[in-house]
Parts: structure tokens; sequence; C-alpha cells
């Protein structure tokens, strides 16, 4: 059976009961071309999922564009989902927080350095 969510709400994650979920929407500035960020969106993914202690399939990343005309630099723009309706209010803020503090674990090598906004919607 097909779901279809309104905005701002998204579909569940694989796996989990059809539905539609808040998802936490983050946005990525990283100093990497866009045409260098594509290969490695699984490894992005992955990353996140590890810094986060999430499932795979609770990240989802939405979109990726040059950022401000800027072609050595991407923002990617990415849904983090919750394996219920949405996410408690503590994790919410704790995704918050180590976004904020830049502790979620990338490779500069692959992605160069980088800053993010995170909002709840």
């Amino acid at each position: 059976m097909m779901v279809t969510c309104s905005k701002p709400l998204t579909n569940t994650p694989p796996g989990s009961p059809c539905g539609c979920v808040w998802p936490l929407q983050v946005k990525l500035h990283i100093s990497i071309a866009i045409y260098k960020f594509f290969p490695l969106v699984f490894k992005l993914a992955e990353e996140i999922t590890t810094s986060l202690l999430v499932s795979r399939n609770q990240v989802c990343i939405v979109g990726a564009n040059t950022a401000n005309h800027q072609l050595e630099k991407t923002t990617i723009l990415l849904n983090l989902v919750s394996q219920g309706v949405k996410f408690d209010d503590t994790t919410a803020f704790l995704i918050y927080k180590k976004f904020w503090h830049k502790e979620i674990l990338t490779d500069a090598s692959l992605f160069g350095t980088r800053n993010s906004g995170t909002k709840k919607i």
C-alpha cells in the first residue's frame, strides 16, 4: 500500500509500518563540489548513522545543490526520521547538539570542512 504524506510530513523508514512521520530536517554545507559529492552519498549517510546511533533507514539524503553559486561547495538536505511518529524532545535536542557542535563524524579528506543547520519541523 502506498501512503502519500503532505509536507512537512514524510514517509516512515523502510521496514516500518506505512504512515507519515515528522522528520528532523538538516542542512549541511560541505567544502567539496557537488559532482564530487554524488558518489559519496552512501558514505555520508553511513557516517551520520554511526554518529547519531540511529538505523541506516532513518537517514535520508533528500537533496544536494551548489552552495550559493559557489561551485566548490555543496549544500545537502537530509531528513532524519524517527521509528515512531516523531522524535521525542530529548532525542531531537541531542541530535541538534551533535550537529551544532560538529560532533558528526565526517571524513574531512572526503567531505572537506562543513557546518550545518538543524530545524525541527
